[in-house]
């Protein structure tokens, strides 16, 4: 009959085992801990995107190719917007015809939307083009139509997808127009950290002739008197979901792997 000693089998030794399950120990605690070292990475990461990027304003160009197929501005910040105490937060540029929108920034698009204009009845056809992470263009595409048959049209005629990065000049789509009797325009909108401001002061100096050249020929006014927002230098780190999603999922799993170790 063969004998074992304890820790010992036949042609192994004592010296040999216990090394070896010492090694499989460590490799289960590689496994375990190796997840947490790529979700501090990717928080580490996020954070010195965060820390490094711009956050600088743009420079824009105008956002119509055919500014002669403008007919009027209604102002930024007019006030009584709708309804009492409620400011226009853009510029509209109403048109007399079919017109090319065109990027007046460098960015990514990350915002392509419809909803109905609760004023109006009107559907809206939203562009948003992120310059950096404080500052955003919105290009509102309001033909003024009110059947499915033109707004789905409409739709068609927009040619970016959400992701999809674009230069200044690059063409966005065509903003159709309804007739006379309608108000097919472009509202345009700058914000900065979510706080809107008039795009018509951030603009180049050729793109403000532009825009004063309309407002002295249709005798309109480009915006009232408003205050700038105060902006943040630095982004929010407890705003970012690059921060929040990981640190949430590091501490849980940190919590697992204590359990497990414990419990060893």
């Amino acid at each position: 009959m063969k004998k074992y000693i304890l820790g010992q089998k036949e042609g192994l030794s004592c010296s040999f085992i216990i090394p070896q399950m010492v090694c499989m120990n460590s490799k289960k605690k590689a496994l375990l801990v190796l997840p947490l070292i790529v979700i501090v990475s990717i928080i580490g990461y996020s954070y010195y995107n965060m820390s490094t990027s711009n956050s600088s304003p743009p420079t824009l160009e105008f956002p119509i190719a055919e500014p002669e197929k403008i007919e009027r501005l209604s102002a930024y910040h007019t006030p009584d917007w709708g309804e009492p105490g409620v400011y226009h937060n853009g510029i509209d540029l109403i048109t007399t015809d079919n017109v090319t929108i065109i990027s007046p920034t460098t960015g990514t698009v990350v915002g392509k939307t419809e909803h109905l204009n609760t004023y109006g009845g009107n559907m809206l056809f939203t562009i948003s083009i992120e310059y950096n992470w404080a500052w955003h263009v919105d290009l509102v595409l309001e033909p003024d139509f009110y059947d499915d048959a033109n707004n789905s049209l409409q739709t068609s005629m927009i040619e970016v997808e959400v992701g999809q990065t674009v230069e200044t000049g690059d063409e966005i789509g065509i903003l159709l127009y309804n007739g006379p009797s309608y108000y097919s325009h472009l509202h345009y909108m700058l914000r900065v950290q979510g706080a809107d401001v008039c795009a018509y002061n951030y603009s180049s100096s050729a793109a403000q002739t532009i825009f004063e050249n309309i407002a002295e020929d249709s005798d309109t006014r480009i915006l009232y008197p408003y205050e700038e927002p105060e902006i943040a230098t630095e982004q929010n780190i407890l705003a970012n979901p690059m921060i929040i999603i990981p640190s949430f999922a590091g501490g849980v799993y940190a919590i697992i792997i204590l359990v497990v170790i414990r419990r060893k």
